[in-house]
């Protein structure tokens, strides 16, 4: 049951035995084994590819190192004084690419080139065939770079093109829409009461698991903050160090589940498709870029470009919100509420362990058959999905267009306008 999901995205294409933590936003990339899953039709000319990726693993961020400093020492001697890691208080590196994100970045690249030879071919005669883009942050910079290094070996394709933050509509879109701003003050109370039912049903049951594995038992309890941030350290220690000896020996399979719904109570408002209307229409001006150059890809098949764009996570959730992704990855129907059974929990599309694990990217495939007829493939972290409406996973332009037609060619200022 636990495991549904994962086969349902992936479509049985996994390796490796380990148990399975589910670590929400700081999962680490869940490489698959083989291409298989994804290999491109053989009745289909590929036309061109775009994709837009989460940055790779990073450091946390400053404010989250302060909080990490405060909770350590809280729990003083209860945890071994090794388990904290110098990078994870380091500020130097605060919100920065590490070497595991350099490493998995730059592997992507090489599947990639692999997985679309017809389209690399094409640089030869047109070094714009393939482009990327990055929101202007270090993190993500570095990973389009490590990612074009290793896709493009030859530097055939041009430099990494960098969008200012003041105008960034498409990549780091919170940023430059007051109105999302608002919304999530708003929603604040929503998320506090949600997390404070959850901890209601779930709390004893962390509390009491989480304090078996400790050095020492005290007579104060844990917080729930506490735990969450242990939790959250457990993520990092697996996606920056794969190290699951520390941390990570304080949750098993249902109590990382039981923690990535909580977070998921508040990603699912701040930046879902549970929060307010703006959710889902923020990636309206993304979309329109991406519709506009597959219409320009249509018209001059022979001189298509294929736009690899680096973002963050909640880039991908905006995404997913406008595509409904929700409802091709899950049974439950919205919203992610705190009193969810634990077979509810299971069952939900938005789960971020699975949406948008570091360096998570979602891929749209353009077809055209021997009639010209336009089809599309979605590919999500390297398995392929099928959105509703489409009966296999290589399916009719139409439904895409349809299903973006109320936001393609939005006024983004005007939506995004207080």
């Amino acid at each position: 049951m636990f495991y549904l999901l994962r086969r349902a995205v992936s479509g049985g294409c996994e390796g490796g035995s380990r148990k399975h933590l589910s670590l929400s936003t700081k999962t680490p990339y869940p490489v698959p084994a083989c291409l298989s899953n994804a290999t491109v039709p053989a009745d289909l000319d590929l036309i061109q590819v775009q994709y837009v990726l989460r940055h790779g693993a990073r450091y946390e961020v400053e404010s989250g190192i302060e909080y990490i400093q405060r909770i350590y020492t809280e729990l003083g001697d209860r945890v071994p004084h090794a388990w904290l890691k110098p990078d994870m208080v380091n500020k130097t590196k605060a919100a920065e690419l590490s070497t595991s994100g350099y490493t998995t970045s730059a592997k992507l690249g090489q599947r990639m080139h692999q997985r679309y030879p017809e389209l690399w071919s094409r640089l030869e005669s047109n070094a714009q065939t393939i482009q990327f883009v990055s929101s202007e942050f270090q993190r993500t910079i570095a990973t389009a770079n490590a990612f074009r290094s290793a896709a493009d070996p030859q530097n055939q394709t041009l430099p990494v093109k960098v969008i200012p933050l003041d105008s960034d509509t498409i990549l780091a879109m919170k940023l430059t829409c007051p109105r999302w701003a608002a919304a999530k003050t708003t929603v604040q109370t929503q998320v506090a009461n949600e997390i404070s039912t959850f901890d209601a049903i779930y709390g004893a049951e962390l509390q009491a698991h989480v304090s078996k594995g400790l050095l020492k038992h005290s007579a104060h309890e844990l917080t729930p903050e506490q735990i969450q941030t242990m939790y959250r350290l457990c993520g990092y220690d697996v996606s920056l160090y794969n190290e699951h000896s520390h941390w990570c020996t304080l949750f098993d399979e249902r109590t990382s589940a039981l923690l990535e719904l909580r977070s998921d109570i508040r990603y699912s408002r701040v930046y879902g498709p549970y929060g307010a209307l703006i959710n889902q229409h923020i990636a309206c001006s993304l979309f329109s870029t991406i519709v506009k150059d597959i219409d320009q890809a249509l018209r001059n098949p022979s001189t298509a470009s294929s736009m690899f764009r680096f973002g963050h996570a909640e880039t991908l959730m905006f995404v997913s919100n406008l595509l409904g992704l929700d409802q091709a990855l899950g049974l439950t129907a919205p919203p992610i509420t705190g009193n969810m059974t634990f077979e509810q929990s299971l069952h939900r599309g938005f789960r971020t362990t699975a949406l948008v694990p570091f360096s998570s990217n979602l891929g749209i495939e353009l077809y055209v058959d021997q009639t010209s007829q336009a089809f599309f493939r979605l590919l999500l972290n390297e398995r392929v999905v099928r959105l509703p409406g489409c009966t296999s996973g290589v399916c009719p332009l139409g439904v895409l267009r349809s299903k973006l037609a109320d936001d393609v060619g939005c006024a983004y200022a005007d939506i995004c306008q207080v």
